[in-house]
């Protein structure tokens, strides 16, 4: 296992390690260890269970609140060498569960599921696999996720709007606990019993944990822990932010690979874009319904030729865009549906004309590099704002709001945005009325205005009964929000559940919560 000791080390080394997608930093560790077995993860918490240092994990810091950050004089785990699939077993109901080391990145499995058999290592009851294509659907933005974080945040993505969260489909989790105590919880195995969950470790340590008594937020939702009725134990896990246990494997659910139409249709201007997103939701085989604004056009063009991007010119006059993604099955296909969606395009300011195709999986590729391209264009200025001022970051929604409040919300927060005069960029997954708005500040004082413009945002979405994350998780920048989110008592009450399976707040210190205990 390789280690890296010392703070000069390890801003030297590995200083990629000490910030996330955000740009936000916070601390140095004194140590940074790479695990590549289930033995080496332990010997790490024993260590600092006996010399009483919290435990930061590392993923692939995509994120962007902070999570994967670690704190000052921590041990950090890094989670890159644990990167293995290592079996396919048969779920219950014939589906195959890939199961997989923490560390793999969503890429590769996607990379994986597309030709197994030519797979560079050996992977037991891959036989289950070769009969059909599978997909693993949950897919997040940065796709370079690992499996590990984006199971800790609940992440969601495009396709969320048809398949759902992450949370739908992991069927198996093996954690370690702080304590170094070892346990793999299998999906439908440990369900409440009049609100009690009770199991033991493989060490034979007994544990009893009264479920949360707080209702969980019924939209699309990744904030603090989960709870529901006929709750599973594992759902307590999904969604914790590393500060319940450590994942060393984990057993994801694969599904048939549906065949996809895609395309990205281009309109006048956001109230005609949103209008068309109402059509779209109206058609059961749409997957994904993915919005962007004029600035998120306008910085992907400018960005186009620095990223190697091969991209048509945006159709002139059209300044908002959706990208969608519709499943053929059930004998309904894009074709004998194509006069319905050219006539309801066309009464929006859009045409199949004016939407770029995405038929062939190469054309599909092309439409997700677009999806993904914008994000990162975003980063990227950021980073070049940050060389002359070093505190400022990113300063990026994740909102989800009640239907009835979304688009008159969403107006006066754009107002407010233009007034200010930030550089901005709205764009996300429209049809859960899940919007990402980015701050882009080029300055101290820009940025200054835009954490007050967030306040506002996350304090309007509170007050009419949004979520403040829908699927990147609470970490260390939002604590604060989630406190306004669910009032005091609930707060307390994830804080129990914390100091009965962490007594020690050993693990990701400073995610979820805005003090110790």
């Amino acid at each position: 296992m390789k280690i890296i000791t010392g703070k000069e080390f390890i801003t030297t080394q590995c200083g990629e390690l000490l910030s996330d997608e955000s740009r936000f930093s916070l601390g140095v560790p004194e140590q940074v260890c790479f695990p590549e077995t289930l033995e080496d993860i332990r010997n790490i918490v024993f260590q600092a269970k006996l010399q009483g240092i919290p435990l930061s994990l590392i993923g692939g810091k995509t994120g962007i609140t902070g999570g994967s950050v670690p704190i000052d004089d921590c041990i950090a785990i890094s989670f890159s060498e644990m990167s293995a699939i290592k079996y396919v077993l048969p779920l219950p109901d014939g589906s195959p569960m890939l199961v997989c080391e923490p560390g793999i990145s969503l890429n590769t499995i996607d990379i994986f599921c597309q030709n197994p058999t030519k797979w560079p290592t050996k992977v037991q009851g891959i036989e289950r696999l070769l009969h059909k294509a599978y997909i693993y659907t949950p897919d997040p933005t940065e796709m370079s996720a690992q499996l590990g974080g984006t199971v800790a945040t609940n992440a969601s993505g495009a396709r969320s709007y048809k398949y759902g969260s992450t949370r739908g489909f992991i069927e198996e989790l093996s954690l370690v606990f702080s304590t170094g105590d070892t346990m793999t919880l299998r999906r439908g195995t440990n369900i409440e019993k009049n609100g009690l969950f009770t199991f033991t470790t493989d060490q034979g340590n007994n544990y009893s944990i009264k479920k949360p008594e707080y209702k969980f937020f019924e939209l699309k939702n990744a904030s603090g822990y989960f709870s529901d009725k006929n709750m599973d134990l594992i759902d307590l896990f999904i969604g914790s932010e590393g500060t319940l246990a450590i994942f060393y494997s984990i057993g994801i659910r694969l599904i048939p690979k549906p065949t996809i139409v895609s395309g990205l249709s281009f309109f006048p201007d956001s109230q005609s874009a949103f209008a068309a997103a109402a059509f779209f939701r109206s058609q059961p085989p749409i997957a994904a319904i993915e919005y962007f604004d004029s600035s998120a056009l306008s910085i992907l063009e400018n960005s186009s030729d620095a990223m190697s991007l091969d991209l048509p010119r945006i159709p002139t006059g059209k300044t908002a865009a959706i990208y969608w993604e519709f499943t053929e099955e059930n004998s309904i296909t894009f074709e004998s549906s194509i006069d319905l969606w050219e006539s309801m395009l066309v009464r929006f300011g859009s045409s199949i004309e004016l939407t770029w195709s995405g038929f062939t999986e190469n054309e599909i590729q092309t439409l997700k590099t677009f999806r993904h391209a914008v994000p990162e264009a975003i980063n990227a200025r950021i980073a070049t704002y940050k060389r002359d001022y070093p505190n400022i970051r990113k300063i990026s929604t994740d909102s989800a709001l009640p239907p009835p409040h979304f688009d008159s919300i969403m107006s006066q927060w754009i107002t407010i945005i233009k007034q200010s005069g930030i550089e901005y960029a709205i764009f996300g997954h429209l049809g859960d009325f899940h919007l990402h708005i980015n701050l882009i500040p080029h300055n101290q004082e820009e940025f200054d205005l835009a954490q007050r413009i967030y306040e506002q945002i996350m304090f309007d979405t509170v007050s009419c009964g949004g979520t403040i994350s829908a699927e990147h998780g609470i970490g260390k920048i939002k604590t604060r929000y989630l406190l306004k989110m669910y009032g005091t008592d609930a707060i307390n009450d994830m804080k129990r559940i914390k100091t009965q399976v962490d007594e020690k707040w050993l693990l990701n210190r400073g995610n979820l919560f805005t003090s110790d205990k």
